[in-house]
C-alpha cells in the first residue's frame, strides 16, 4: 500500500475518533428546524419533488452534443426540484420542538462535517476496494460515477466548468432539500431520528445505483453509504439543509477535482 493510501487511512482513523471523542455521532432526543404537518402528506410531495426531476427532458434538445444535452436536462430537473421543495417545506410543514441552527453555526458544521466526512469516505472507498483486489475481483475505476467518467473523457473546458458549477451548487441544493429537507424529517415525524437517517441513507444510495459503473459500484455506493449517513446526523444536530448542502457542495467539488487531477481539461488526449 501507498504512502497516500496510509496517510488517508491515518487521516480518517483521525477522524473517527474525533467525532467519537466529541459525541458527534449522537441524535439528539428532540426534533429540531422543521417538522410535517402530516407525514404521509409529506412524503407524498417528497414523491412530487422527485418525479419533477424527469421533467428536465423538456430542455434536451437545447444541443446536439449528448453531454450537453445531459447537463441541461439535469440543470432543469434539479431547478424545479428545488422550487417545489422550497414551497413543500414552507407551506407543508411547522417548527419543530427546537430551532434550528443559526445560519454561521450552521455554515461552520458543514465546513467541519466536510473535514471529518471526506478522510472517512476515501477510506470505506479504499478498503472495499483492496478487498475486492484481495478477492480477485477488478479495482474500480478511478471515476467510477458518470459525471465524473463523462468529464475525464472529454477533458472540454467548457463542459466542466458548466458541470462544476452545477454539481457544486445545482445538485447539493435540490438533493439537500429533497433528502434531509422532506423525506428524512417525514420519517423522523413518523418513527425516530435512527429509523430517519438510516431509512434516508438506504434510500439515498439506491437512487446513485445506475449512476456508478458496475465495476466500481462496491465501492463507489460505499463511499455515498458513510456520506449520507454523516449529511443525516448533521440535519439532526443542526435541524436545517444548510450544513449538508455545505458538505454536499464541497464533497461534489472535491470529487471532480480528483477526478481530473490526473488529465487535466488542458491536456491533449
Amino acid at each position: 500500500m501507498t504512502m497516500e493510501l496510509l496517510a488517508v487511512l491515518s487521516i480518517a482513523a483521525l477522524a473517527l475518533v474525533t467525532v467519537v471523542r466529541l459525541g458527534w455521532w449522537r441524535l439528539p432526543a428532540r426534533e429540531t428546524g422543521r417538522r410535517p404537518a402530516d407525514p404521509l402528506i409529506w412524503l407524498l410531495a417528497a414523491s412530487v419533488v422527485y418525479l419533477s426531476g424527469s421533467l428536465g427532458v423538456a430542455a434536451g434538445g437545447v444541443s446536439d452534443d449528448p453531454a450537453y444535452a445531459r447537463l441541461s436536462v439535469a440543470v432543469l430537473g434539479n431547478l424545479l426540484q428545488c422550487a417545489l421543495a422550497t414551497a413543500f417545506v414552507l407551506h407543508l410543514s411547522r417548527p419543530a420542538a427546537a430551532p434550528a441552527h443559526p445560519l454561521p453555526r450552521a455554515l461552520l458544521a458543514g465546513v467541519l462535517g466536510f473535514a471529518v466526512l471526506t478522510p472517512l469516505t476515501m477510506a470505506i472507498s479504499i478498503v472495499v476496494n483492496e478487498l475486492l483486489v484481495l478477492a480477485g475481483m477488478p479495482r474500480a475505476p478511478k471515476a467510477s460515477h458518470e459525471t465524473l467518467a463523462i468529464l475525464v473523457e472529454r477533458r472540454d473546458p467548457l463542459l466542466t466548468t458548466l458541470t462544476l458549477a452545477h454539481v457544486a451548487v445545482l445538485v447539493p441544493i435540490a438533493e439537500e432539500l429533497l433528502w434531509r429537507g422532506i423525506i428524512q424529517p417525514a420519517f423522523r415525524a413518523a418513527a425516530n431520528a435512527r429509523v430517519a437517517v438510516a431509512a434516508t441513507a438506504a434510500l439515498f444510495v439506491l437512487i446513485h445505483w445506475s449512476a456508478i459503473a458496475p465495476e466500481g459500484r462496491a465501492a463507489g455506493l460505499s463511499m455515498i453509504a458513510v456520506l449520507a449517513i454523516g449529511l443525516g446526523i448533521l440535519r439532526e444536530r443542526t435541524g436545517s439543509v444548510v450544513a449538508p448542502i455545505v458538505v454536499h457542495a464541497l464533497f461534489n467539488a472535491a470529487n471532480v477535482a480528483i477526478a481530473l487531477a490526473e488529465k487535466p481539461v488542458s491536456s491533449s488526449p
